[in-house]
């Protein structure tokens, strides 16, 4: 090996010694512009209905599972953090008449669904 390749190899050594940097995951979102506010189905799970074409809607699954206090008489309350609504926002139930908020559950993804409101949902894939 010629001696005027010593510092390539010596960058090469030092790019795989050095780790990489963890960057944060990507959330993935969907816009508020193409979906209704979210509404509490009589089955307790958060439903955002696509605007303008309900073929394009999402229901919001939790991590841990369902979101205690979501029930038909609940008003759901979403803290997002930017345009849309995304993976890790915080979702509240209100409990109706009193308002006094429920426990705090976190939206693991947001699942495509092609139905209404008041559709059945076909079981979840594994993954997400």
């Amino acid at each position: 090996m010629a001696l005027h390749n010593w510092p390539l190899v010596g960058l090469l050594a030092l790019a795989t010694a050095v780790p990489a940097i963890a960057r944060p995951a990507e959330r993935r979102c969907v816009l508020q512009s193409r979906v209704a506010a979210p509404v509490v189905r009589d089955d307790g799970r958060l439903y955002f209905r696509g605007q303008p074409d309900r073929r394009q809607s999402y229901i919001a699954i939790f991590k841990g599972g369902a979101c205690p206090g979501l029930n038909r008489f609940a008003t759901a309350s979403v803290e997002t953090t930017g345009a849309g609504y995304c993976e890790g926002d915080k979702v509240r139930a209100l409990a109706t008449p009193s308002q006094i908020p429920g426990p705090l559950c976190v939206i693991d993804h947001l699942q495509p669904f092609a139905g209404d409101v008041d559709d059945p949902i076909p079981d979840a894939p594994a993954g997400k």
